[in-house]
């Protein structure tokens, strides 16, 4: 659809349509549909809903056209929106390019302050307003704390667009990817550097006990070369040693642990109290002890010591 597209970094390229699609009704009474969208290659790609809402409950507001996308796990990935049909704000002012800009960042927090509100404790009842009066306007009680988050006259829009982005389509969206999880799309979360499908796809293939499910072994040990700290401190804790004693992988994990940021490091170091280690990796940590601080320094003499 030609007009303004506005997308995070993951949002990839736009997918084609498939016949996987389900009907959404929505906290303001609206109904719509979300369809999965396919790749080039066949592969589910992201899900796609086209939005026609009301933004408030009288005629001096302009209804909103909009198309959105949510990543395979319900995450808003961008919105695009019909070049004939603008978003407006009070007066059918329309958004400006830095407006539309800070609507995208604002649809990107799952956290917004606009998440604890109902709409009458944010907007003044538009019914009695006064021609030509201020009839988007925050409550004093709430106008300081939402003023960097939403868009001065559009506040109604703001709102409704939020609710719809976070709202019951997630769950929608992840009973959908639910039922089509197969080990070709675990391998493609695991492989996709999204960490949000990484986590998905480490909690349908790693046990209680840290075993994983044969043929994503590998996939699953590279997690710990992540740039996402948390996901690689996940897999360090949980992975059962055994999945860490090849001399190949103890190399790449001496190499992983000299380029290593602090965190991390303290992560390798714990794990490596739980595997023997091989000759090369205790070289490495040998070699290269001096070059860190004290503490870490301390705890590769204490493993040696320890493992000699």
């Amino acid at each position: 659809m030609a007009g303004l597209a506005y997308a995070t970094d993951a949002a990839g390229s736009s997918g084609h349509a498939d016949s996987v699609f389900r009907t959404v009704n929505e906290y303001n009474g609206i109904s719509y549909v979300v369809h999965l969208q396919e790749d080039s290659s066949g592969n589910p790609a992201c899900y796609h809903a086209y939005i026609f809402t009301p933004v408030c409950e009288d005629n001096l507001c302009k209804p909103v056209y909009i198309d959105l996308y949510w990543d395979l796990l319900g995450n808003y990935l961008r919105y695009e929106v019909p070049s004939d049909q603008p978003l407006t704000k009070l007066d059918h002012v329309v958004f400006t390019p830095e407006e539309y800009e800070k609507l995208h960042d604002m649809l990107q927090d799952p956290e917004s302050l606009l998440k604890a509100y109902q709409i009458e404790e944010l907007v003044e009842s538009t019914t009695n307003a006064r021609p030509g009066g201020d009839v988007d306007a925050v409550t004093g009680a709430t106008a300081q704390s939402l003023q960097a988050v939403v868009i001065p006259g559009a506040l109604y829009t703001c709102y409704t667009l939020w609710h719809i982005v976070h709202g019951r389509v997630r769950d929608t969206i992840a009973s959908v990817t639910d039922s089509l999880v197969s080990p070709a799309l675990l391998s493609h979360f695991l492989r996709s550097g999204n960490y949000h499908y990484q986590h998905y796809a480490l909690d349908r293939l790693m046990d209680a006990q840290g075993k994983v499910d044969p043929g994503f072994e590998q996939d699953v040990v590279n997690l710990i070369g992540s740039p996402n700290i948390f996901l690689a401190q996940r897999v360090l804790k949980a992975i059962a040693p055994g999945y860490l004693q090849s001399a190949e992988r103890q190399r790449w994990l001496g190499q992983l642990f000299v380029e290593a940021n602090y965190r991390l490091q303290l992560a390798l170091l714990a794990k490596f109290e739980e595997v023997t280690l091989e000759r090369t990796l205790k070289k490495t940590l040998e070699v290269h002890r001096r070059d860190f601080n004290e503490e870490i320094a301390t705890k590769i003499e204490k493993l040696l010591n320890k493992r000699s």
